[in-house]
């Protein structure tokens, strides 16, 4: 996490091109950087605590299934009188929060060294040590200049994202803000909670790039690997994802919907029909299996103990294995969330459960599950018909059509017979309105081309607008799609069609002279 005015003082021009990536959070100022990490300290401090331990490192030891927490580094010049209480305070208490800091200019609250053009290091004039060994014994660093660092840096978006990186201009990072407390979506949250609105990077050291005088303040810090993947709006998965936790740093967000209150709005999702983030930055994709988990969660109502997903998701992985990537997963769905959605808590993990925060998602299932509830619970007709209209409407398309994950099918033919259950309540609302249930019949018949419920209420509308031929058409249509899975129309179907059709004939309604024969040359 680093302001602009650090970067360009590290970096120069090359400051300007720095890359997009999930790893590296650069903010409009000091004051930017520091809320995210107060954020972060917020967040870690309470899952330390309900853990009942003293430290990350602890904290991973007790509870693999936590979510990963990598640790962060703060690079920023700390020349700022005004500010310094507030990093001596983050930093001091980091350290048992892996939130560590990298400093340019005298920091008497840490350890000072003097850095060389050529990497030398000795302590700053005056400066002993509080602690053990000095900083400055490791003798020299590694200096590379500020057109280096930006090549590595693209190397290293390119290979955390899957995707060309695009340079990006130095931009505020967004405020963090409060976020509420996940639940189910039929219970909305309403009460707030702190969850961090960033995560952050490990695993790859930082060192000074330039020459002068530079402070260091609660040990190194460090960035990690992430690549994303999955359907239209996604990438392929590695055969491994890579061990090791793997968390992400919102980089700066595309536009996206606000509410009226100013704060982001809930990020779209599409899980009937092809599953996708809806909107979503194309240069900023899922991993395929990342998109899994969200469709999984989706289904169940945002919420899956972690076992249930490494059964169902991960079912081949070695156990040895199987833990560090669904992690690897999860951190690239919440840093794809926040990179296209803006800061906020969309997917926690209290008692090793996965939780989609219902606040911050619009899905298309739980709107129509939503609607049916409505149904349910309704007072009146009109009521009730708003809401089974509102749960048809949201049904056009099958369960993460076109996917074939290994568990999907059950849930897939449980949600199809939720919106035929609902097709066949809205239509028997409808009852002596034929055109109004035929509007309704016609685009549910080819979602269920096997309902038979639904081909009987059509030939009855059919019936009532005098329509035989209609009556007849769907009577055949009915027998050749049953035909396609080894099945015929039941003996209540068949009566049905025939008595309809010698009660139009009766009534004058028989227009087959009038018909051309069929396409084998057979009169109709």
């Amino acid at each position: 996490v680093m302001p602009s005015a650090t970067a360009a003082t590290l970096l120069g021009a090359a400051a300007v091109t720095l890359p997009r990536t999930p790893r590296l959070t650069i903010t409009a100022g000091l004051d930017d950087a520091l809320e995210i990490l107060e954020a972060q300290t917020l967040h870690r401090t309470r899952l330390v605590y309900q853990h009942e331990v003293d430290t990350v490192t602890d904290l991973r030891a007790a509870d693999p299934y936590e979510e990963p927490l990598p640790p962060i580094i703060l690079l920023a010049d700390a020349t700022g009188r005004h500010e310094r209480a507030r990093i001596a305070a983050l930093l001091t208490q980091g350290q048992r929060l892996d939130i560590h800091g990298v400093l340019l200019g005298t920091w008497p609250d840490g350890n000072t060294v003097d850095v060389a053009d050529d990497g030398t290091t000795t302590p700053a004039d005056g400066v002993t040590t509080r602690h053990g060994s000095h900083p400055s014994d490791v003798g020299r660093l590694a200096v590379i200049n500020p057109d280096e660092t930006a090549a590595l840096l693209a190397t290293l978006a390119e290979s955390h994202t899957g995707q060309l990186p695009a340079p990006a201009p130095s931009e505020a990072a967004p405020t963090p803000e409060q976020d509420p407390e996940p639940v189910p979506p039929a219970h909305p949250a309403t009460q707030p909670d702190a969850q961090s609105a960033t995560e952050t990077a490990s695993d790859a050291h930082a060192r000074p790039v330039d020459s002068g005088t530079a402070g260091s303040s609660g040990g190194t810090a460090s960035a990690t690997d992430s690549t994303a993947c999955g359907g239209p709006a996604a990438a392929a998965d590695t055969d491994d994802p890579g061990e090791g936790h793997a968390s992400a740093t919102a980089a700066p967000t595309p536009p996206r919907t606000e509410t009226t209150a100013g704060m982001p709005g809930p990020v779209e999702v599409a899980v009937l029909g092809t599953p996708a983030i809806v909107g979503a930055d194309p240069q900023r994709s899922l991993r395929a299996k990342s998109l899994e988990l969200l469709v999984y969660l989706a289904v169940r109502d945002g919420s899956a103990s972690a076992e249930a997903i490494l059964d169902d998701l991960l079912p081949d992985a070695p156990a040895s294995k199987a833990v560090h990537r669904l992690h690897t997963y999860v951190s690239d769905l919440r840093s794809v969330l926040r990179h296209n959605a803006g800061p906020g808590s969309y997917l926690t993990h209290p008692n090793h459960r996965y939780q989609l925060n219902a606040q911050r998602f619009d899905i298309d299932l739980w709107r129509m599950r939503a609607a049916i509830r409505a149904a349910d619970g309704a007072t009146s007709k009109p009521e009730r018909v708003a809401a089974l209209r509102r749960a048809v409407d949201t049904y056009r398309r099958p369960l993460a059509q076109g996917c074939e994950y290994e568990w999907l099918e059950p849930y897939r033919e449980a949600i199809r017979q939720e919106a035929l259950d609902a097709t066949v309540a809205l239509a028997e609302e409808l009852t002596g309105h034929p055109a109004e249930q035929l509007a309704v019949l016609d685009v549910a018949i080819p979602q269920h081309p096997y309902g038979e419920e639904l081909y009987q209420t059509a030939m009855r509308a059919r019936a009532q607008l005098g329509d035989l031929d209609a009556v007849r058409a769907l009577r055949r249509t009915l027998t050749r799609q049953l035909a396609e899975i080894d099945a015929e129309p039941s003996d209540d179907t068949l009566t049905l069609a025939d008595r309809l059709m010698a009660d139009l004939r009766r009534g004058g309604h028989d227009s087959r002279v009038l018909r051309p024969p069929d396409e084998d040359g057979r009169p109709v």
